[in-house]
């Protein structure tokens, strides 16, 4: 498992800041999703086109431009399974990169992987990890917070397990807000449902979003759940306090602070993004994003 609490970046001085050596490039398969998640910062008011030929040229420029300095490629959505080009693109990312592979993570919603062909193909697949969005363990809250056909526990289980077996990890991506997971008795019982499930859950503070394009629904409903800084550091330290940690990285991925927890044995990334002010550490891990219609942006 590549641990990504314990990765490491250089940083060279550029201005301001401490740039990064490596840099992430973020794979827009496609803006359309399943599922109608609350807190979802990629509904927007406008969807980007989708052109496959010119996206597969874009991907191939990025890598022939950026090989030596791109560290994992991350498949994203909207909910990037239902593509109708899925497998075509990850036929496509393989060609590419086939003489130096890239750490590939999927990160997903994970319903059509009730399909065991679907299931079967990703498990066979170049993809190293997959991150399932799963916001709380009481299936009926779950579909309330993402509006899908979310999956139940067993479901889950069988997901990991065919993953598992061929070699790749798996991570449930959860966030905390004042309607989900706000207290330690809800945060160890998610926890400890989910023991076997995946490798690593990671707990990530609801954000208060300003993105622009973003849906006012969204806009709205952060601004109502996200919890205060101070409260969330709470939390976070009391969950450590009680279960210990491993490590502590102010610096991991530049401006992203974590910890780790384990509970019951459970592997627990707690992010602590919200809870310090990210900007004084001055350093910045530049981000590509590859959008469906082809274009390429900078973060």
């Amino acid at each position: 498992m590549i641990n990504e609490v314990e990765k490491e970046f250089s940083f060279k001085t550029k201005g301001k800041y401490s740039v990064s050596n490596k840099i992430f490039l973020d794979l827009i398969f496609t803006n359309k999703c399943n599922c109608d998640c609350r807190f979802c910062i990629a509904k927007t008011k406008s969807y980007a086109d989708e052109d496959l030929e010119r996206w597969k040229s874009s991907f191939k420029k990025t890598i022939e431009i950026f090989k030596d300095e791109i560290d994992s490629l991350i498949i994203l959505g909207g909910e990037a399974t239902i593509d109708l080009h899925f497998f075509i693109k990850l036929d496509y990312i393989d060609e590419v990169t086939k003489d130096n592979h890239i750490f590939t993570i999927l990160t997903t919603n994970g319903c059509l992987l009730r399909s065991d062909s679907f299931l079967k193909r990703v498990a066979e697949s170049s993809i190293d990890s997959v991150n399932i969005s799963v916001m709380n363990h009481e299936e009926e809250h779950n579909k309330y917070l993402m509006r899908g056909k979310t999956l139940n526990r067993d479901e889950l289980k069988k997901v990991y397990d065919v993953l598992h077996n061929q070699g790749k990890t798996v991570r449930f991506n959860t966030n905390v807000a004042k309607n989900n997971l706000c207290t330690l008795d809800r945060l160890e019982k998610y926890i400890n449902y989910f023991n076997g499930c995946c490798d690593t859950i990671k707990l990530t503070p609801l954000m208060k979003t300003d993105m622009f394009n973003t849906e006012d629904e969204v806009l709205e409903y952060t601004h109502e759940q996200t919890m205060d800084k101070s409260d969330i550091k709470k939390l976070f330290d009391s969950l450590i306090s009680k279960h210990g940690t491993k490590t502590t990285n102010g610096n991991v991925f530049g401006l992203i602070n974590y910890a780790e927890a384990y509970v019951n044995s459970q592997h627990v990334i707690l992010k602590y993004e919200q809870v310090e002010d990210m900007y004084d550490l001055d350093k910045v891990i530049p981000t590509l994003k590859l959008y469906p219609n082809g274009n390429l942006s900078n973060e």
